[in-house]
C-alpha cells in the first residue's frame, strides 16, 4: 500500500511515486557522500557541520533500507506469481492429458463394440 507521503493526487486520481533502482542508486550515492562529509567534518573538527550530516545520514539511511525491502517483496512477489502460473499450466496440461487419454480409452471401447456388433450380425 502506498504511504501519503509517496502519493501524488492529479486529475482527482491518486498516482503512487514508486521508486526506481536508479533512484534507490542516488540514494546510496546520496548516504556515501554524507557519509564522507561526516569523516571529513570530525577531521577538521566541525562538530555543528558533523552533527548535521550524521542527521541526515539517520534520515537517508532507514530509506535505503526500505527502498531494499520493498525491491526483495516485490521480487519474491514476482517470483510467487511465476510459480502460480507455471502450476496452473502444469495442472491444466495434466487435465488435457486425462481427457485425452480418457477419450483414447472410450473410443477404444466403441470400437470394440462396433466391432462385437459386426461378428454378431
Amino acid at each position: 500500500m502506498a504511504s501519503k507521503k509517496n502519493t501524488v493526487t492529479v486529475n482527482g486520481k491518486a498516482l503512487s511515486m514508486a521508486p526506481t533502482e536508479e533512484d534507490l542508486k542516488d540514494l546510496e550515492g546520496l548516504l556515501s557522500s554524507l557519509q564522507k562529509d561526516v569523516d571529513k567534518a570530525r577531521d577538521d573538527g566541525r562538530l555543528f557541520m558533523m552533527n548535521e550530516y550524521v542527521r541526515l545520514v539517520a534520515l537517508v539511511s532507514p530509506e535505503i533500507n526500505r527502498i531494499r525491502i520493498r525491491f526483495n517483496r516485490e521480487a519474491l512477489a514476482s517470483s510467487r506469481k511465476e510459480q502460480a502460473d507455471m502450476k496452473a499450466e502444469a495442472r491444466l496440461a495434466l487435465i488435457k492429458q486425462q481427457e485425452a487419454e480418457e477419450e483414447a480409452a472410450a473410443k477404444a471401447v466403441r470400437d470394440r463394440h462396433v466391432a462385437s456388433q459386426k461378428a454378431n450380425a
